[in-house]
């Protein structure tokens, strides 16, 4: 484990703050073409508890904690539809539709977590998921949009200008 991911001497659990000690790891990881949210967990805990002396149900507890932070430093890393990365400036709109430097690899049944490749590393399989993943999403965004709308000219029938 490289000196920068080791708490400091003589620092105390309370002295880690877990979110950078997980930023830190993936961007160590960034050019791997797979990033799993376990691997990173793993990492994280072997800077933490480097001797595992922890009693097994706190481990399990923490290592689950770290694997939902990874996720989300994931998600925000490379998915720019994320909405806590997302900002409503005009470079974010102009940028919506470039292709991500990662994208969730193709699902399978003993996936406990996504794992993000780097798209020069995806398979037809990954790429075939990831395309149909996006485009239900999208059926599913308008479908909403189309019930706001239903709703509003449902309650709204005085306005003039109906909602489209």
């Amino acid at each position: 484990m490289p000196d920068s991911l080791s708490p400091p001497p003589g620092a105390i659990d309370g002295d880690l703050d877990l979110a950078e000690l997980v930023g830190r790891i993936v961007e160590r990881r960034r050019e791997e073409p797979r990033i799993s949210p376990v691997a990173i967990a793993n990492d994280c805990m072997a800077v933490l508890d480097p001797k595992v002396k922890s009693i097994p149900r706190v481990y399990q507890g923490c290592h689950l904690y770290l694997r939902q932070l990874a996720r989300a430093v994931l998600a925000r890393s490379f998915d720019p539809a994320d909405k806590k990365k997302r900002t409503h400036d005009a470079k974010a709109i102009a940028d919506l539709f470039k292709l991500q430097a990662r994208y969730p690899q193709a699902h399978t049944a003993d996936l406990e977590d996504p794992v993000y490749v780097r798209k020069e590393d995806m398979t037809r399989e990954d790429a075939q998921y990831n395309v149909e993943r996006l485009r239900s999403e999208g059926r599913s965004k308008l479908a909403h949009a189309d019930a706001i709308v239903a709703w509003w000219n449902e309650e709204h029938p005085e306005d003039d200008e109906r909602l489209k």
